[in-house]
């Protein structure tokens, strides 16, 4: 998405008489996350990992982290659409709507990816705690920015 909008090809325009803030910015990212390019994002993302690896699996595993992602965004994320402005809205819009809600399924969904992701691995307990502090505390940071 930050690239498109860098190159002029989506917006996020921030707006607000308080200054700008993550509920009060007016986004379009019609060929990031819209419905019909998700799907073509979630195919690239398996051939280019199929590609370089040539393991179905690790293929898999890309398109997953893609849907997944995707599919967190409808949960928390701003609104989306099946493909433009103008379609079927999509999602619960809840960065507009309710922020606070969305900011704690995002540090939800990272402190259990922390958690998927350190089970069975050695890792050191301050290694551990700054995972957890970075994915379960830094995404309430948006609410004073």
């Amino acid at each position: 998405m930050f690239t498109f909008v860098a190159l002029g090809v989506e917006t996020m325009e921030p707006t607000g008489a308080d200054g700008p803030s993550l509920a009060t910015n007016v986004i379009e990212m019609t060929f990031s996350h819209d419905l019909v390019p998700q799907i073509g994002w979630t195919l690239l993302a398996g051939a280019i990992a199929f590609a370089v690896t040539r393991h179905r699996l690790f293929a898999g595993v890309a398109m997953a982290l893609s849907l997944g992602h995707w599919l967190g965004d409808l949960v928390s994320g701003y609104g989306h659409h099946v493909f433009g402005p103008d379609s079927h809205p999509l999602g619960t819009d809840w960065y507009h709507l309710n922020l606070p809600a969305a900011l704690t399924f995002e540090a939800a969904l990272g402190v259990l990816c922390v958690f998927i992701f350190t089970r069975g691995r050695s890792f050191s307990t301050p290694a551990q705690t700054g995972l957890y502090a970075l994915f379960g505390v830094v995404p309430f940071v948006f609410l004073i920015v």
